[in-house]
């Protein structure tokens, strides 16, 4: 979480607990006293805190609540294409390849994996940077190839830079760079909430 972030936290925070303390002694009618002040302020950082927890883990996506915080919920199944200059032996270029893009998101972590027909890549450092100033909204992660997809010894590893484009359409697009010395661009559209496991089950869902 950033340092404007924490901020805006700590200020809600207070501001909740204030109220709640107050509507505590103001609506049970309570003498204001020590012992009732004491009461209203375990009262207010205690539904502060009940408020917290339900807005990570599911708050944050809610239509409302989810202005609280510049961040964009990218959960769910992304469908395109990917362009490789990988060029074979006999100087023979790749077609465009079917490409999905699985993400799961929480408040705080996010995690990719990505379907071709021959190659699963799971992302293992990942980062969003978000500039809500200036509407920027990028991903990138580093990942490797699923290794009980592997038939060969070399561990295919590369990174990925992707820039979210909040339209009517909601795409993913950027460029992506792999030890095999080969590198392309990827543009994917959002397809699906749903979470799959496969290139097939990937598939099922634009056909």
């Amino acid at each position: 979480m950033k340092k404007d972030e924490l901020k805006l936290l700590v200020t809600i925070s207070i501001a909740i607990s204030a109220i709640l303390g107050v509507i505590y002694i103001v609506v049970l009618k309570k003498e204001l006293n020590l012992k009732e002040g004491f009461r209203a302020v375990s009262f207010g950082i205690t539904a502060t805190a009940l408020f917290w927890s339900f807005h990570f883990s599911y708050g944050w996506k809610i239509w409302g609540l989810n202005k609280l915080f510049y961040r964009p919920d990218l959960n769910g199944t992304w469908s395109g294409i990917l362009k490789s200059d990988y060029v074979d032996e006999n100087g023979k270029t790749c077609d465009d390849i079917d490409f999905f893009i699985v993400i799961r998101q929480s408040f705080l972590r996010i995690h990719f994996t990505t379907f071709t027909n021959s190659f699963i890549g799971t992302s293992y450092s990942e980062t969003i940077s978000l500039k809500k100033e200036t509407g920027l909204k990028n991903v990138s992660y580093l990942y490797r190839k699923e290794t009980s997809q592997d038939d060969d010894d070399f561990l295919q590893e590369g990174a990925t830079e992707l820039r979210l484009i909040d339209s009517s359409t909601r795409k993913l697009e950027g460029k992506y760079w792999s030890n095999r010395k080969t590198n392309g661009k990827i543009d994917v559209k959002f397809i699906s909430k749903k979470i799959v496991d496969s290139f097939s089950d990937a598939k099922s869902l634009i056909n």
